[in-house]
């Protein structure tokens, strides 16, 4: 197996604050009482601030520092949401720990396994490539490591070693001469090593691991062997559920409708990745802002079709935002889906330039729709009535419609059928006979055919069957 794994050192800023800010931005939390610096922004480490400082000390220092709490909850939420994006590259997609412990805070990370994607993608590179610039798009500072096992990918992203070491010799051989304060062990444990000439992790992979568990703790020894592949590392393999429900729980208010779309954005370019790995699409979704002293303002988005396109929705987000007064800041962001169905454009052929403008111009629909109201937009829906002139009905634009099991129909109908005095035409095909309307004493016996005049057009007659007689009831275009 070849493990990919995907290191986000500032994932604990970055689960409360998906923008890049000016303003001098920490994440800190407490231990031992005093609070602690886990995570800052490029501004705040321009401005002197570091990791691992005290609270109190940068204050001192540096004036104007927008503090926010850690949320570990949010942290986890977040790798669930790159879990179901990221099963769009593997289907083997591990989740890390969003760890307590402040020295481990910067430590979050998942793994996939790539060995079974790479002729899928077209090879390495191809899907390397591919991965970060999706990755990219969701604005996640990363880290990637690739390695044969998972403590060994992990620790090649901890380093910043952007090889692909595809055996654990080529692995060994890599990282041998590399500090121990690279591995995965508590500090404290590093430092007990350094202190004793341990000082690279090839020395420390040469101890004997019953002095190690001795001296560390079988944790200790065990993680060594697993960091090689001498011990197996199993681990739950994250499942892609049958819906979607995702959060994001902001660090702070946002007022600003305008500063909503980071985060929307982000969001729907997640919800996308997940619509691809399970290779469908949705014609429906909520969105939710929650507030804080206030109901939770929903927006529903609707398409004519089912699509997986994260522009698309987040041109429809933003133009039902632009009509919509939200009731108080925001605390929290919400995206639910429960339906999904294959786009059409797949299920169609790929160069049937027809399939293409019925998607543009449903996408056009579904803007007007998003900006003026669905109840301003309406369109033909069927309706279970065989007889042509009863059988649509107009409809608001996203309500669900029978799909007709009608034989092929056309589009202009006469708002009269017209008689016809011929009594012998060029017909063809089998007809479609119509017999309904008894119950409302405007009954109809008919037999459908397809016309085709001298001119190359094509009529849609039928025979009332209750007199013979032959009607003309629409065109074929």
């Amino acid at each position: 197996m070849l493990w990919l794994c995907i290191s986000l050192p500032q994932l604990s800023l970055e689960a409360l604050r998906p923008d890049e800010s000016s303003e001098l931005t920490v994440v800190t939390d407490c231990e031992a009482n005093a609070r602690w610096i886990i995570c800052c922004n490029d501004a705040a480490q321009r401005g002197g601030l570091k990791v691992g400082m005290s609270y109190t000390t940068a204050l001192a220092i540096r004036s104007g520092i927008t503090m926010l709490e850690r949320k570990p909850q949010a942290e986890r939420a977040a790798l669930e949401r790159l879990a179901a994006w990221a099963y769009q590259f593997s289907s083997t997609v591990i989740i890390g720990e969003a760890p307590l412990e402040l020295r481990r805070a910067r430590t979050a990370a998942l793994w996939l396994e790539i060995g079974a994607s790479l002729r899928l993608f077209g090879g390495f590179r191809k899907l390397i490539e591919t991965l970060e610039a999706e990755l990219t798009k969701l604005d996640y500072s990363y880290q990637l490591g690739i390695a044969p096992t998972l403590e060994g990918a992990a620790l090649l992203a901890r380093a910043e070693i952007r090889l692909a070491l595809t055996t654990t010799q080529a692995l060994l051989a890599r990282i041998r001469d590399l500090p121990v304060t690279h591995l995965a062990l508590a500090p404290e444990i590093t430092q007990q090593l350094y202190m004793v000439g341990v000082r690279t992790i090839g020395a420390a992979l040469e101890l004997p691991r019953d002095a190690v568990a001795r001296r560390f703790g079988p944790q200790s020894s065990n993680y060594l062997d697993r960091l090689v592949g001498a011990a197996p590392d199993p681990r739950d393999a994250f499942k892609l559920p049958h819906v979607y429900s995702a959060r994001f729980e902001f660090g702070f208010e946002l007022s600003n409708t305008q500063a909503l779309l980071f985060p929307v954005r982000r969001m729907l370019r997640e919800f996308a990745g997940f619509l691809i790995a399970r290779d469908t699409g949705t014609q429906r979704f909520t969105l939710a802002f929650s507030h804080r002293e206030c109901a939770a303002t929903e927006l529903k988005i609707g398409m004519s079709i089912p699509a997986r396109n994260s522009e698309q929705f987040f041109t429809l987000v933003r133009e039902q935002l632009q009509r919509v007064q939200l009731p108080g800041p925001t605390i929290e962001l919400a995206l639910h889906a429960t339906e999904f169905s294959l786009p059409t454009g797949l299920q169609a052929d790929l160069l049937n330039g027809a399939v293409q403008e019925a998607e543009e111009l449903s996408h056009t629909i579904d803007r007007v729709a998003a900006r003026l109201g669905d109840e301003h937009v309406y369109t033909v829906r069927a309706v279970a009535e065989h007889r042509p002139e009863a059988s649509w009905t107009a409809a608001k634009h996203g309500e669900k419609a029978l799909a007709p099991a009608f034989p092929p129909r056309p589009l202009w109908l006469l708002p009269t059928p017209k008689p016809l005095q011929s009594s012998s035409m060029p017909i063809a095909g089998k007809p479609e006979r119509i017999e309904s309307g008894w119950w409302d004493d405007r009954d109809a016996q008919r037999d459908y055919y397809i016309l085709r005049t001298s001119e190359g057009s094509q009529w849609w007659v039928f025979k009332d069957l209750r007199d013979s007689n032959w009607y003309l009831h629409g065109y074929w275009s």
